[in-house]
C-alpha cells in the first residue's frame, strides 16, 4: 500500500516550477515515498538510473572518487531538489554518488511515471531542457573556477555559495549559515586539502571576516569575502 504524499512547493525546481499546479500534482501522485537515514548511500555512481527522487526533507550530498581515492563534492541538495533526473533521462549509468547528509525524505518516481508523462506533456519537456542547460551550465562553471581561480578564492565562492543557499542574516548584518559545515566539508567541496582550509578560515577569523565554530558559519563581511572570491 502507498504510503500518503504529503504536498511540496516545487516551484523552484526547473523541471517541476515549468508545470501548472494540476500538473504537477497528478504526476507527483504517481510516485511513492521513501526514507533515508543520514549516511544511507541513495545511489553509486555506475548504478542504473531509472528512478527520480524528489526531496522533500533533508540534505542529499552528490560527489564523485578520483582513482587515486580523493572525493569531490559536487553539489549539496535539499527540499524541493530533484535528484538524478539525468540518468533517469538518457538511460545510462549515475555519474556520481548520492548521499544523505541528513535523514532525507522524497517522492521516488520511476522512468516510466516520468518518460510516459513527458511525451503528452510539451512544457513538461521544455522544464526538462531547462533543468539539463541548468546543469551543464553549473558543470562549467565549476570547471572554470577549479581552473582559473586560486584555492583562497575557490574556498571562498564556496562559503558564500552556501551562504547563497543556507544563509540567515541576523541583526547586525552578519549573514549565519543554518546547516552544520565541517573544514572536511568545505575541503571536499572546494577542492583544498583539508589543512589548508583550516589555515584560511584561521586567518579570516582572525580578520574579521567570518566566525567558525563547531561547524557552524557566519559571514561578517560578505563583501571582503566577495573580493577574495573574485567575484
Amino acid at each position: 500500500m502507498k504510503e500518503d504524499i504529503v504536498e511540496n512547493d516545487y516551484a523552484k525546481s526547473l523541471l517541476f516550477g515549468a508545470l501548472s499546479e494540476q500538473d504537477r500534482d497528478y504526476l507527483l501522485k504517481q510516485g511513492q515515498m521513501s526514507h533515508y537515514t543520514k549516511g544511507q548511500t541513495i545511489f553509486s555512481r555506475g548504478e542504473e538510473g531509472d528512478w527520480i527522487l524528489l526531496i522533500q526533507q533533508g540534505v542529499v550530498e552528490i560527489s564523485v572518487v578520483s582513482l587515486n581515492g580523493r572525493k569531490s563534492v559536487l553539489n549539496l541538495m535539499e527540499k524541493d531538489e530533484v535528484l538524478g533526473e539525468i540518468a533517469l533521462l538518457d538511460r545510462r549509468e549515475r555519474s556520481a554518488d548520492a548521499v544523505a547528509k541528513t535523514d532525507v525524505s522524497g517522492i521516488v518516481l520511476t522512468r516510466h511515471n516520468v518518460i510516459d508523462y513527458l511525451k503528452h506533456n510539451t512544457d513538461a519537456c521544455f522544464g526538462v531542457i531547462e533543468t539539463l542547460c541548468s546543469r551543464v551550465r553549473n558543470a562549467s562553471n565549476m570547471f572554470e573556477t577549479l581552473a582559473l581561480t586560486s584555492a583562497g578564492a575557490r574556498l571562498a565562492r564556496c562559503v558564500l555559495r552556501f551562504s547563497e543557499k543556507w544563509g540567515v542574516p541576523d541583526a547586525n548584518g552578519a549573514i549565519r549559515i543554518e546547516h552544520a559545515i565541517s573544514q572536511s566539508d568545505l575541503g571536499e567541496f572546494s577542492g583544498i586539502a583539508r589543512e589548508n582550509v583550516n589555515r584560511y578560515i584561521k586567518s579570516w577569523s582572525n580578520d574579521g571576516l567570518l566566525r567558525f565554530n563547531k561547524g557552524e558559519i557566519t559571514l561578517l563581511d560578505t563583501q571582503r569575502l566577495r573580493e577574495i572570491a573574485e567575484l
